[in-house]
């Protein structure tokens, strides 16, 4: 450390600690600069006021670089620039939040896919800005590595704190393969991508090639760390069929707990696999009709399982919960839906009406995993008469969906907690229709206000344009309510801003 990095830390204990208790340290040697302290007798006061104003002014003039070798070259960039328009609501944005500095996160991340989808690159002036947001947001850094192009890269390769862009840049590079052109990295290019990338590249692969995605799992497998092989494993989610169900089975003698756990929930949403045969084997026994025209169900709990069905997932219950409960709860996720017609001889809706015995709880348990893991809507439809469930809504196809949601809406106008799960139900982004009625619902509500507050992130990433000039009536009528106001006026904001960021790159 040089002694004007000793002396301004000493400036700034005093100010901290008070000139009384500390007295402020003597001017340092400015070298060439000529600057000479004040005469001796000066107050302490004004001794510190001097220290910080030349201290700042030392900050500001820099200091000469260690050595004075120039770097190389920056490689000439491959992508073009932005168009004029979107680089102007992207400095909008870096510099002058419009909808609030809360929601600048949202907004770059927007302009920086848009722009990676575009093939465009950052403009130079504004990589500086952009590499120190990034910096302090993980959020930012992918999406960010993915637009800097050449210039980018060598400037970020200047500065330590900047380091992140090398990783990240390789994985971007590796994901716009898998979601572009469906290729699959190389071997020795997947074994080096960090964590986080392969589940990325994997995510993207499976939507297009969901075989060669799970040839990458496979080819790491025996390498990889337990975790890995779980994050892995749950990218199967996407395009789950009756091809994952060999690498499942095999995934249920892991060594690792959490991978056969990750497996067995996987194998819940393949109703046609061998081990969904084997849950309904063990379900049939424990499940009868009863009254005398066969109206009633009545469900007995499971034994202690066997080896085999440990293996299936009939193992050690969750803290707090009944091992037999629990177990038919397993069975109940893991069978075919189909077998309950088989065994009650009704429909979805009046089979969960006569489950009503003392079992009942866990297996409906198990039927909503099952609903859920599989997407079925008649069963779906059949548990929401039951009663309210925001995890069985995606299972209902797009207009069903909207309109229960509305229902449920209407139903909770005074019950602010429950309104960021029941909108967050529907995915996005939201059809017009949805956009300008869940709008119109809120402001009719008496706690719109708050309403608002509980479902904004909702709002942000679902809400249609249609929705925007009913936005802009409502902000015209919320009268003294500064809270509303400030909301409803960031919220048009954030997708005014959104939309030009699209048009911007078309």
């Amino acid at each position: 450390m040089s002694d004007l990095d000793t002396w301004w830390r000493d400036v700034g204990n005093a100010a901290v600690v008070g000139t009384a208790r500390r007295p402020v340290p003597p001017l340092p040697d400015l070298g060439p600069s000529g600057v000479q302290a004040r005469p001796a007798g000066q107050p302490r006061e004004e001794a510190l006021l001097d220290a910080a104003a030349l201290g700042g002014a030392a900050l500001r003039a820099g200091r000469r670089l260690d050595h004075a070798e120039p770097p190389e070259a920056a490689p000439d960039d491959q992508r073009p620039e932005a168009p004029r328009r979107a680089v102007q609501l992207l400095e909008l944005v870096l510099t002058q939040p419009p909808a609030g500095a809360a929601q600048r996160t949202g907004l770059l991340a927007h302009w920086l896919r848009a722009g990676d989808d575009a093939g465009c690159r950052v403009p130079h002036v504004l990589l500086p800005t952009l590499l120190t947001l990034a910096t302090a947001s993980r959020e930012l850094r992918r999406p960010t590595a993915a637009v800097l192009d050449e210039r980018g890269r060598w400037l970020a390769g200047l500065r330590e704190d900047w380091s992140w862009v090398t990783d990240a840049s390789a994985g971007a590079e590796a994901r716009r393969a898998s979601r572009a052109a469906s290729i699959a990295p190389p071997a020795d290019e997947w074994g080096r991508l960090p964590s986080t990338d392969r589940v990325a590249v994997l995510s993207s692969l499976r939507a297009h090639d969901p075989g060669a995605a799970r040839e990458l799992v496979l080819s790491s497998w025996a390498s990889d760390s337990a975790r890995d092989r779980r994050s892995h494993l749950e990218t199967l989610h996407i395009g789950l069929g009756p091809d994952d169900e060999t690498l499942l089975e095999a995934a249920l003698d892991d060594r690792a707990g959490t991978v056969r756990e990750i497996s067995t929930e996987l194998l819940d949403g393949l109703p046609g696999s061998a081990r969904a045969a084997r849950m309904a084997e063990r379900l049939r026994p424990l499940v009868r009709r009863t009254g005398l025209l066969g109206r009633g169900v009545e469900v007995t709990l499971p034994d202690e399982p066997d080896p085999a069905g440990v293996r299936d997932g009939l193992g050690k219950p969750p803290p707090r919960r009944s091992a037999r409960g629990w177990w038919l709860e397993q069975l109940c996720a893991g069978a075919p839906l189909e077998v309950w017609a088989e065994l009650t001889g009704a429909d979805p809706s009046a089979t969960v009406k006569r489950l009503t015995d003392a079992q009942a709880t866990d297996a409906l348990a198990g039927i909503r995993r099952a609903v859920r893991a599989r997407r079925d809507p008649e069963w779906a439809a059949a548990l929401l008469e039951r009663g309210w469930d925001a995890t069985l809504v995606p299972a209902l196809p797009r207009e069903r969906r909207e309109r229960v949601v509305l229902q449920r809406v209407d139903a909770t106008t005074e019950r602010v907690h429950e309104i960021g799960s029941v909108v967050g139900s529907v995915d996005a982004p939201w059809s017009p229709d949805f956009s300008v009625a869940l709008v119109s619902r809120l402001r009719a509500s008496r706690f719109g206000s708050a309403m608002v507050m509980a479902s904004m992130p909702h709002l942000l990433a679902g809400l249609h344009p249609a929705a925007l000039d009913p936005l802009e009536r409502w902000i015209e009528s919320t009268g003294a309510d500064q809270t509303l106001t400030t909301n409803l006026r960031n919220l048009l904001q954030f997708h005014s801003v959104k939309r030009s960021i699209t048009e911007a790159f078309r």
